[in-house]
């Protein structure tokens, strides 16, 4: 028996590995993920390598509050002051885009901003008006330790409220990270579940399904497609994997450093590794039930449409509950099998599940894969001898008949 199951995963794997759309489909998506890397330094490149003008700050009736808060601001971020002299005509035609002009007294500074970026302009403002509060506060005569406790920041603390969990420990580079992964176990799941759903359905509509079992047990036959498809996997994502990290390594040392500590989590990839082996074997034993019930390809999309929608649900559902990911509602679907390789992995990905509540659901879901997997078997030994119009509720009845008749 293992002597057929690794020839099957053999021949499944490396007819897989060695077809031309695996080897496009790779190769395009690996060189897309090296250049994502190199984004940044060819915006660089396209823009000269050239360090980017200073912020310029106009500064009008400079007399009103005879220089102080130029002089403080000037201190400040490296800005540029323009400062207007006696020709008028000049003062006119001074550039104001990107600018900043500063009006009024200490106790009234007024400020004007001339096409500041959004992103700048919060910064700004907060050091305008440190600068006034600095100005006001010595124009009353405040002491110096006075001032400095008036401009010290607060400290904040996040606590969690007993009997729950936080997200704090979640950041946005943990964010992105598990957005992205969740999408991936999605795309994989789904991806590797139609492959094996075609290919049973392809070998069954050429005949090819008649000599094999007349010599490899078809469970034998189902568990070795499904691990050479999954091998197949495990390649495009090495593939994959060692794109992203050529790309971050060319790009340099401060890309490395910055994907390694803020973007690269190995935990989470620990975990989302599980998931997807889970998932997979979860949704793919249901594809190769499916995939046998039905006689032609052409009918492949049909009988995997109830997996898809469960698929798409799962990941809709998780791509909601990244926002309030320990909302009760969620946390309750993440014991659902076929909604927990998502949920689940992005519940522990935002640091909202307990570590009980992690293994007691992954024993759930392992134990829901390995019971799937034997009900999927015993209908894919059934199915592999049935022909004629696909029918999911009928197939299955004949499929069960058929497998008991074989045992």
């Amino acid at each position: 028996m293992m002597t057929n199951f690794w020839t099957t995963f053999l021949h499944t794997a490396g007819r897989r590995i060695r077809s031309k759309a695996f080897m496009i489909s790779t190769g395009i998506m690996a060189l897309l993920i090296f250049g994502f890397f190199q984004v940044p330094a060819l915006l660089d490149a396209a823009g000269g390598g050239e360090d980017p003008e200073p912020l310029q700050v106009y500064v009008e009736d400079h007399s009103a509050f005879e220089g102080e808060a130029a002089e403080r601001l000037a201190e400040r971020d490296g800005f540029v002051f323009y400062e207007p002299s006696d020709d008028a005509e000049a003062d006119a035609d001074a550039p104001r885009s990107g600018g900043v002009v500063l009006s009024g007294s200490p106790a009234s500074l007024d400020a004007a901003f001339y096409s500041i970026p959004a992103v700048e302009e919060g910064v700004i403002e907060q050091d305008i008006q440190q600068v006034k509060d600095q100005l006001a506060a010595e124009s009353a005569g405040l002491p110096e330790e006075d001032l400095e406790a008036l401009t010290a920041p607060i400290s904040v603390e996040r606590v969690p409220v007993e009997g729950e969990t936080q997200q704090a420990e979640a950041g946005s580079g943990e964010y992105w990270m598990v957005y992205i992964l969740v999408f991936a176990i999605y795309l994989i799941v789904l991806t590797f579940g139609s492959m094996i759903a075609t290919e049973v359905a392809t070998e069954k509509s050429s005949r090819v399904m008649e000599l094999i079992v007349s010599s490899i047990n078809p469970v034998t036959q189902m568990f070795g497609k499904l691990a050479g498809i999954g091998a197949a996997g495990v390649i495009n994502l090495s593939i994959l994997g060692g794109a992203a990290l050529a790309g971050a390594w060319l790009t340099g040392e401060e890309a490395v450093q910055f994907f390694f500590d803020d973007i690269l989590n190995l935990s989470l990839i620990g975990f989302a590794l599980l998931f997807i082996l889970l998932g997979y074997f979860l949704y793919g034993g249901i594809a190769a039930m499916l995939g046998a019930l039905v006689s032609r390809a052409e009918e492949v999309n049909q009988a995997i449409q109830p997996l898809i929608f469960l698929a798409m649900i799962a990941f809709f559902l998780s791509i909601i509950a990244l926002n309030i990911p320990d909302a009760t509602v969620f946390r309750v679907l993440s014991y659902v099998p076929f909604f927990a390789p998502q949920l689940l992995f992005l519940r522990i990905g935002m640091g909202t599940v307990p570590g009980w509540e992690a293994a007691l659901i992954i024993l759930i879901l392992v134990v829901s894969a390995v019971l799937i997997n034997i009900a999927a078997a015993r209908i894919y030994k059934g199915g592999v001898l049935m022909y004629g119009k696909f029918s999911f509720k009928e197939g299955i009845r004949q499929a069960l008949t058929l497998s008991r008749k074989e045992s």
